[in-house]
């Protein structure tokens, strides 16, 4: 009698979209690497490619240039710290209101989930240039909050355009810390976020009087 064969066993695949997450990451993870080590010029889509692990043609199906990676590295380190900022500004009430806002600043300055030379890129080649637009709205997300929050009683402010304040203070800061950050490292030091937490309380302060 002949033998009925077996099929062959298939080697388990990962799901396409699971192998795609995983070269987009090694292709994050070396830019990120190179950007800081030699710096964003020299830093050449070849070469990320070659220390991903993977062809430069596989690269650009996913980022069609090396501006592209930055965009999106700027994307989840924002969305990130999105998180962070709205667990904070959800704690904030009239007694922790200095606390709440001297550990916000202190963290925009001094964040330990991202290297600031490779912020420092991120700043001058995503929101210095036209490559901003693709990033989404960062700061009207963080007044929106804000704007809750000195809404809300719990910070017993009383302001009659609060979108307004958090405009301004969250646009006020942002610019502080990209020149901090990008402009003038010097200042960027723990007096800043003395200087600048005293900027915020005063203006709220002067605003709870008028």
């Amino acid at each position: 009698m002949a033998k009925i064969s077996q099929p062959r066993k298939k080697s388990a695949r990962k799901p396409r979209q699971e192998r795609s997450r995983e070269t987009v990451d090694l292709i994050l993870t070396a830019a990120t690497r190179l950007f800081v080590q030699e710096g964003y010029a020299r830093a050449t889509t070849n070469r990320v490619a070659d220390a991903a692990g993977v062809s430069v043609g596989s690269l650009y199906q996913y980022f069609p240039s090396k501006d592209a990676i930055a965009i999106e590295l700027l994307k989840r380190y924002r969305e990130r710290l999105f998180a962070r900022i709205a667990a904070r500004v959800g704690e904030m009430n009239a007694v922790t209101f200095r606390g709440v806002v001297r550990a916000l600043v202190g963290a925009l300055l001094h964040d330990d989930e991202i290297d600031n030379s490779l912020r420092s890129v991120l700043i001058e080649r995503v929101m210095r240039t036209e490559a901003r637009g693709e990033i989404e709205a960062f700061e009207e997300r963080i007044e929106g909050i804000v704007a809750d929050a000195l809404r809300g009683a719990r910070t017993r402010v009383a302001i009659n355009d609060n979108a307004l304040c958090a405009f301004i203070l969250v646009r006020a800061v942002v610019a502080v810390i990209h020149g901090a950050v990008v402009d003038s490292p010097k200042y960027n030091t723990p007096a800043l976020v003395d200087e600048v937490t005293h900027l915020i309380v005063a203006y709220i302060e002067r605003r709870r009087r008028t």
